[in-house]
């Protein structure tokens, strides 16, 4: 094996094929590999390094990280401190990126999240805030959890109800996320084999950051993202209401419910938040473009051509209109009229001629008697046009 190059693809399934061995054995010697951490760990390294010599330092750490969670999972002395201080040591040793700590406190943290140890969780949690909204979530999580160990003599139903010292750190560190937008789902060892509680805790905490603040949109953008990155269907149309009901105004919330009609084949639903767009952004390109693809989707000719005038009167660039003209020419069968315009947009826009190829080659897969090239084909042509459309526009702001 040494002397071969994998694919990445190999590479990842082989990694995770090795990782379930290990979490097998794990499951069934957690005594033993609990008594010999340094035993197990270079076991563990030793396999690595024989069967991927040549695998990435930050997927090798990776590995060790989910490893070390397995371990702390299933052990019986993972309230132990001077336990997890063993088990740190010895994933730290073999890890080969500078900051190696950090991967390996998050996993101790989350863990600890995990078993109930709020107070020893947040000491290793606390400092990376700002690397991913579920860990901020976490953080937030652990000073709710705690504040209900506090003593209140008000009901939280009283209008004399003051927050206790927990509750204040927790609404603290949910405006921080506010201020501070970190990405969600953004570092590897977040992607846990078992996630579920660590959804569990960021959606409480998004909803009860709802709850506190209202106003704050970031709340459901980032829920909305997690949502679409996890395929969760039902919290993402609960989001998208409470965004269509308290930011009905604004082009995020309108956008992204676009784009859920549109998943949803509700074209009726799509043309109304298009309408919608328009109305309240008359200056915008982005919501007559919304209008042309909609109307690519459906080919309709009518509503295609309105929207195209629309589009030529608020100075939409004579390129984009040109190849969504292609486009719609493709859709609706009209394959030498779209190889024409293919001939003008080289001989009138040369620096487009790298994506007349591709366009080109497109046109040709449309004219396949195979159906299964043909569908293909036309969800590529309209991925395709859609970025690069939306990438030109962008530009043009």
């Amino acid at each position: 094996m040494r002397g071969e190059k994998l694919s990445d693809a190999i590479v990842y399934d082989k990694l995770k094929l090795l990782k379930k061995d290990f979490f097998g054995y794990i499951e069934r010697n957690t005594v033993k590999v609990d008594a010999n951490l340094p035993v197990f760990y270079g076991y563990v390294i030793s396999a690595v390094d024989s069967s991927f010599p040549t695998i990435a330092d930050d997927v090798y750490d990776d590995f060790i990280d989910s490893i070390t969670f397995k371990v702390l999972d299933v052990s019986s002395n993972s309230g132990d401190s001077e336990y997890i201080r063993k088990v740190i040591a010895n994933a730290i040793r073999f890890k080969k990126k500078k900051g190696a700590e950090m991967g390996v406190n998050i996993v101790v943290g989350l863990k600890l999240v995990k078993t109930g140890d709020y107070v020893h969780a947040l000491d290793y949690l606390k400092k990376y805030i700002a690397l991913d909204a579920k860990i901020g979530a976490a953080i937030a999580y652990c000073y709710q959890s705690l504040s209900h160990r506090e003593f209140r003599k008000d009901d939280e139903s009283s209008k004399n109800y003051r927050p206790g010292e927990m509750e204040l750190l927790a609404r603290e560190t949910l405006l921080t996320l506010t201020r501070l937008h970190p990405p969600v789902n953004h570092l590897p060892q977040l992607q846990l084999d078992d996630p579920a509680f660590l959804e569990k805790t960021f959606w409480q905490m998004v909803f009860t950051g709802l709850e506190w603040f209202p106003s704050e949109k970031w709340f459901v953008e980032i829920g909305l993202k997690n949502a679409v990155f996890t395929n969760n269907a039902d919290m993402r149309k609960r989001l998208l209401e409470i965004g269509a009901e308290r930011f009905y105004s604004d082009i995020y919330f309108l956008r992204e419910m676009y784009y859920y009609n549109l998943e949803n084949r509700d074209a009726g639903g799509a043309a109304g938040v298009v309408n919608q767009l328009i109305k309240q952004y008359p200056d915008e390109l982005e919501p007559i473009y919304l209008g042309l693809k909609l109307s690519l989707m459906t080919t309709r000719k009518n509503s295609y051509q309105s929207f195209r005038k629309l589009a030529a009167t608020k100075s939409m660039p004579p390129y984009l209109l040109e190849v969504l003209d292609f486009c719609f020419d493709l859709l609706n069968h009209e394959q030498q009229d779209a190889i024409n315009r293919i001939n003008d947009i080289e001989n009138e826009y040369p620096h487009l001629r790298y994506y007349a190829t591709v366009l080109r080659y497109l046109a040709f897969d449309f004219a396949s008697d195979n159906e299964v090239r043909i569908k293909k084909a036309k969800k590529a042509l309209l991925d395709s046009v859609d970025l690069f459309c939306l990438d030109e526009l962008n530009r043009k702001k």
